[in-house]
């Protein structure tokens, strides 16, 4: 539901995390559509990109590290991130993605690039060894 209009639609399920931290909200399908060229912090409940431009586009992920238990509740659920080139645009245009740190990384590189046209990458958090892993490529 895009509650405050602004085209970012965010939906959340309840995911029950033991019994130190409790029932969390994960978020389950929450888009960001990006149709400029640009830098973009990427917010730890988005979990779907879709970039649509012919800009330059470098996406900064959210830390790969889960916060201390209770610190920020729901940071502690891992997020997985779908980032797909929609518009066909990334081999002129590559998508830069890069980490939140120097002390993560992303595939134990500091950052990765979708340079085939309707390319993606589905990143998960490993917050053991501070890094994301690409689940599919």
């Amino acid at each position: 539901m895009d509650l405050d209009q602004g085209g970012t639609i965010q939906q959340w399920e309840r995911v029950f995390m033991g019994p130190t931290i409790g029932w969390q909200l994960r978020p389950t399908r929450n888009t960001l559509s990006i149709v400029t060229g640009g830098t973009f912090i990427v917010d730890p409940a988005i979990s779907y990109i879709t970039v649509n431009t012919t800009g330059s586009v470098t996406l900064i992920l959210p830390s790969a590290i889960n916060p201390p238990a209770g610190a920020q509740p729901g940071l502690s659920v891992d997020n997985t991130v779908v980032i797909v080139d929609a518009g066909g645009n990334a081999q002129l245009h590559p998508i830069t993605i890069q980490r939140n740190n120097s002390g993560e990384s992303i595939m134990g590189l500091a950052s990765i690039q979708i340079t085939v046209n309707y390319g993606g990458y589905t990143l998960s958090p490993n917050s053991a060894q501070a890094t994301w892993n690409s689940i599919s490529p």
